[in-house]
């Protein structure tokens, strides 16, 4: 007998696997758009970043590196970079490093847990600045990455409550057991 045990109770599962992934989807779209302001010029919020960086500390097992290495691929592919595999590196480096800081970081306030991704987006920006820089032999504007930065900044609240919410219908994993206190 498996985990679910009636097939309405696997497609159920199934169902609600999907909205993590469609989101993720979603934001690594909305991550290749880029906004133009009159004063910093074009610059993109680091969307699928804060998917990462939030399956990291809370599902670390939903997004396998080679599924966030295939993003960062895709990523680097469909903005036209010119240095693929780029965004691939520093996503799964990230992945890395969040997922080995899990245990601090699950017990942090919320502000901690924002502040924690302004730092892994500061990070992951400048890693992606130099490596394209040694690349290419040209170094992009820093405004435009700080711009980049504080964009991400201003919208993590609001996607990381969208990726709460999937997180709140996501299936138990397995193994996992609530126990009453007392017992």
């Amino acid at each position: 007998m498996g985990y679910f045990s009636t097939w309405s109770e696997r497609a159920e599962a199934g169902a609600r696997l999907v909205a993590p992934y469609s989101l993720m989807a979603l934001l690594l779209i909305f991550s290749i758009i880029s906004f133009s302001f009159p004063v910093t010029g074009s610059i993109k919020a680091p969307l699928l970043l804060m998917a990462i960086y939030y399956w990291a500390i809370y599902r670390p097992t939903l997004i396998p590196p080679w599924l966030v290495f295939s993003a960062g691929i895709l990523v680097d592919l469909i903005s036209g970079i010119g240095a693929v595999g780029v965004s691939a590196l520093v996503f799964v480096i990230v992945q890395w490093v969040v997922t080995d800081q899990r245990r601090f970081l699950m017990g942090q306030s919320y502000l901690m847990i924002w502040i924690g991704f302004m730092i892994v987006s500061i990070a992951s920006g400048l890693m992606q600045w130099m490596i394209f820089g040694m690349l290419n032999g040209v170094w992009p504007p820093l405004q435009q990455l700080a711009f980049s930065i504080l964009l991400g900044g201003a919208l993590f609240p609001l996607i990381s409550t969208l990726l709460h919410l999937t997180h709140k219908i996501l299936p138990e994993p397995r193994g996992f057991t609530l126990k009453s206190k007392g017992r």
